[in-house]
């Protein structure tokens, strides 16, 4: 991206990397507005290829950063490493798919060469001890393409290791066995693995999407990760700044504020540890009565052995040994105001300034050249295909960087990886035990005939669908992702039921099975 570009030749830029030459030592970044701190990040990265390690101020803002840190890094690794709970500083349940996160996040650090990541977290997460990536490694199962398998053997260990045998598998921490057909969702990697047999010996190997069963792709070996919560004990968890490489930069939303939530998590951790006792809940007890939680003092310590950069306006913690100044504005606000927002543009232009629209889709960038036409003017801009989550007006570099949903005044909701639900999982299990002919029961249309599955094109997309028959042989494709909405029609006497016409509404006095 050429603008992104002109922060990697930016003077301050150059001045911020210099100053990174010396170890440790804190940087001051005054004045920084909206996703200005995104693009400064993403230019020194490119610079230096070193690990960045971005605190946001909650996981709110975390999120946003993570998207747009993704959008304007797309081939680099940015990873988002959240706490392990549903919800940060409520410890009653723990979720899956943050721990899996959280482990790739640290088998990650532990193996990368030339890659190096862009973390991003917030401080409920940072209050969590992390497994010594050392020990971790030491835990794996490996399983090679080609290689001889003793299945017997490879139960006993993902038992030992606190895996769950289940038909599907849909969630980390659970693995199947059907045949010579082995699925493993290791907590180090996003897709579950499908080992195939043949006989003794690893056939193939790859990763699949556990709702559509499709695959993602092939590899040659795999690496099942444990729970990092459940099987390694206190004394071999670590702070996650002792297991951060020494040429990490670290960024700060608000060190203060970091070190308050630190302690806030302390007291309420007391509180609820004292509710769960007899609860039947092993992994959550041992993580609080274990107490692998890192101090507020420590966090301060860790943080003087690194280079960081400080983004909180007016004074923190800790005094910069370097300052770096920016000449931002915050993006205007227009109501959706558009002879206003042409009017801004008119006029940067003539001051020289360039125009940047960010927007997350094609069909966002045709409306506003339709407002534009429509409003019988003419200006000059450059669009943005990719969602950043704040825009700004750099007055150093002649630059202004607005966003879609800040002109059209509209909420902006971050992406998070939300993993993969039991009710889908058993939509698949009924799906494989369906044959062609079987009556099942739509929630919309009524009872109809499966036919099978068929491959759909769905917007230039090919998509698996199933294929239903209703009367008069017409034909209903259902997606994959809204299997919820179908289950096997079973009769009170046995008989077959009458084939629904699309779209009435008899399925409602049937009886379904569910």
């Amino acid at each position: 991206m050429r603008l992104l570009e002109s922060y990697c030749d930016d003077q301050r830029t150059h001045q911020i990397i210099d100053f990174l030459e010396n170890s440790p030592c804190v940087i001051k970044l005054e004045e920084v507005v909206g996703a200005l701190d995104a693009f400064v990040l993403s230019a020194i990265f490119k610079k230096k290829n070193t690990p960045q390690f971005f605190i946001a101020f909650d996981k709110e803002e975390a999120a946003y950063y993570y998207n747009t840190l993704q959008n304007l890094n797309p081939e680099a690794k940015v990873m988002f490493m959240p706490d392990s709970f549903k919800r940060p500083t409520l410890f009653d349940e723990i979720n899956t798919n943050n721990v899996l996160q959280r482990t790739e996040v640290i088998n990650y650090l532990s193996s990368y060469r030339k890659r190096p990541p862009i973390i991003v977290t917030y401080p409920e997460a940072l209050f969590e001890k992390v497994v010594d990536p050392k020990l971790l490694a030491k835990q794996k199962i490996e399983i090679h393409k080609e290689e001889k398998l003793d299945v017997d053997t490879m139960i006993e260990l993902l038992v030992e290791y606190g895996f769950d045998r289940v038909e599907f598998v849909y969630e980390p921490g659970q693995f199947s066995i059907r045949g010579g057909i082995v699925d493993i969702f290791s907590y180090g990697n996003e897709w579950p693995y499908r080992i195939e047999l043949f006989d003794d010996e690893v056939e193939t190997i790859r990763t699949f999407d556990p709702t559509s069963q499709l695959s993602k792709s092939n590899i040659a070996m795999v690496s099942v990760v444990p729970n990092m919560n459940a099987k390694f004990k206190k004394e071999q968890k670590v702070s996650m700044f002792t297991i951060l490489p020494e040429e990490t930069i670290l960024w700060h939303k608000d060190l203060s504020s970091l070190l308050d939530k630190i302690q806030n998590c302390f007291t309420e951790v007391e509180k609820y540890s004292l509710t769960i006792k007899g609860k039947d809940n092993e992994e959550l007890q041992a993580l609080l009565d274990d107490r692998v939680f890192v101090y507020p003092k420590d966090i301060l310590e860790n943080l003087a052995d690194y280079k960081s950069i400080l983004l909180k306006r007016g004074k923190d913690l800790v005094d910069p040994t370097h300052t770096v100044k920016y000449d931002i504005l915050p993006q205007p606000s227009f109501n959706k105001n558009f002879s206003l927002l042409l009017d801004k543009l008119e006029t940067q232009d003539k001051q020289g300034t360039e125009n940047y629209i960010f927007t997350e889709n094609e069909r966002q960038i045709n409306r506003f050249y339709s407002i534009f036409e429509d409003l019988g003017r003419e200006v000059i801009w450059h669009p943005i295909k990719i969602a950043i989550h704040e825009g700004f007006i750099d007055r150093d570099l002649n630059k202004a960087i607005f966003t879609d949903h800040q002109i059209f005044d509209r909420f902006h909701k971050y992406n998070l990886r939300k993993g993969f639900s039991k009710d889908k999982a058993m939509s698949l299990r009924m799906l494989r035990e369906l044959q062609p002919g079987d009556y099942v029961t739509h929630i919309d249309h009524g009872v109809g005939k499966y036919s099978g599955l068929e491959k759909i094109d769905i917007n230039g997309h090919l998509q698996e669908s199933v294929r239903l028959i209703y009367q008069n042989n017409d034909v209903l494709y259902v997606s994959i992702n809204s299997l919820h909405k179908i289950s096997k029609y079973v009769g009170k006497d046995g008989t077959p039921p009458k084939l629904n016409r699309i779209g009435g509404d008899a399925w409602k006095t049937l009886k379904r099975k569910t």
